[in-house]
């Protein structure tokens, strides 16, 4: 029965230690990240202080698909659509400020000319963050965005 008490008192700091999969010290949204969600493309460049504090800059870029009909070489009645390439059709700056309390977290983006939006999202696991895109005319699209390697 003492056995069963001691191991009941070292749960707590078992816990505490935060070898979970989840572990707070592990994740960090320091650092860039890049998600695109067709027909969007958002990246952050952040820090993250000791409070968990969040701030940097961002984009957010418009894709189009860039299509070409060809006629088929082996048929010359029928036509054939090609993807060639996606171009970014704009591209808007903006700041970013929030904070985050594992493992959910928002954050305020806001660039002169637009409406405040905001990116409420959660960490899937360490390198990566699954979220929704609010306001300044977003209707809540899903946007993965993962962390850029820092090796060259």
């Amino acid at each position: 029965m003492r056995t069963i008490h001691r191991f009941a008192l070292l749960l707590p700091l078992l816990a505490a230690c935060g070898t979970g999969p989840l572990d707070p010290g592990a994740f960090t949204l320091e650092g860039s990240w890049l998600g695109t969600a067709y027909p969007l493309e958002l990246s952050f460049d952040l820090e993250q202080d000791g409070d968990n504090n969040v701030t940097g800059t961002g984009q957010l870029r418009g894709l189009q698909e860039m299509l070409e009909t060809v006629i088929d070489p082996d048929d010359e009645t029928k036509v054939d659509t090609v993807s060639i390439d996606t171009v970014v059709t704009g591209t808007v700056e903006f700041d970013v400020a929030g904070d985050w309390d594992h493992p959910n977290f928002e954050l305020d983006l806001t660039s002169e000319g637009y409406a405040a939006a905001v990116y409420d999202a959660a960490f899937v696991d360490q390198d990566s963050v699954r979220g929704s895109l609010q306001g300044s005319g977003f209707s809540n699209p899903t946007i993965v965005i993962t962390r850029q390697s820092t090796q060259p």
